[in-house]
């Protein structure tokens, strides 16, 4: 028989490979099939899930990741495409980042924001998509972007300076965290031009923006 679902993993995430051919109810029935037949396997971990093989609507998208969760122990922290799956050490501090501190409860938001939105929420927050100019993200926890941040971030919105921010493409025009603030952080950097995830953190009283190195996340222990 034909294997309408496959998985196959990389560093802390999962690819499921989707059959092009087949119905969605198809897809659907036996990828609760193959997470529950491997529940155990996977145990609980917090994973990055990357579909391919096929076109999914947001809604088949969803179901497929409801179905992951309600049949397994995983909990999905994002759905990434090909570019950002090809980012293995970023996708490492994301998933590190999420499992991290206090803030293990976090949200995700799927979709860029844009000029004049505010993305606001009491926990912290993984955005797959980019931070426009003029757009701003707040979170009383930690922030990551699977994308470009250009507009405001502000992390620790309740007076935390521990939190942290994340961008795969750090461009900002204000990052603040916890009562810490600073516009442009890359200004005066090698990084400017360089696309390189990077992590926003407190410091001796400044933020700091640095390239996510297996060191520094240590040094950090986020």
């Amino acid at each position: 028989m034909k294997n309408l679902v496959m998985i196959k993993s990389f560093p802390n995430g999962l690819t499921v490979l989707l059959d092009p051919d087949a119905s969605f109810q198809e897809i659907y029935a036996e990828t609760v099939r193959k997470f529950h037949d491997s529940a155990k396997f996977f145990g609980e971990a917090k994973m990055v899930i990357s579909f391919e093989g096929r076109e999914l609507s947001v809604d088949e998208e969803k179901r497929l990741v409801d179905a992951i969760c309600a049949n397994s122990d995983l909990t999905v922290l994002c759905v990434v495409g090909k570019d950002a799956e090809k980012d293995q050490e970023y996708l490492k501090a994301a998933s590190k980042f999420a499992q991290s501190g206090d803030h293990t409860d976090g949200q995700f938001y799927k979709g860029t924001i844009r000029a004049g939105q505010v993305l606001e929420t009491d926990s912290s927050v993984i955005i797959l998509g980019d931070i426009n100019p003029g757009a701003e993200v707040i979170s009383s926890g930690n922030i990551v972007i699977l994308g470009t941040l250009y507009g405001h971030a502000y992390a620790g919105s309740q007076g935390n300076s521990s939190c942290f921010v994340v961008a795969l493409d750090m461009k900002p025009a204000v990052i603040k965290i916890g009562e810490y603030e600073v516009k442009d952080p890359v200004r005066n950097t090698i990084w400017k031009n360089k696309q390189a995830p990077k992590i926003a953190f407190v410091e001796d009283d400044m933020i700091r923006t640095e390239a996510i190195t297996t060191a520094l996340l240590n040094h950090l222990q986020v």
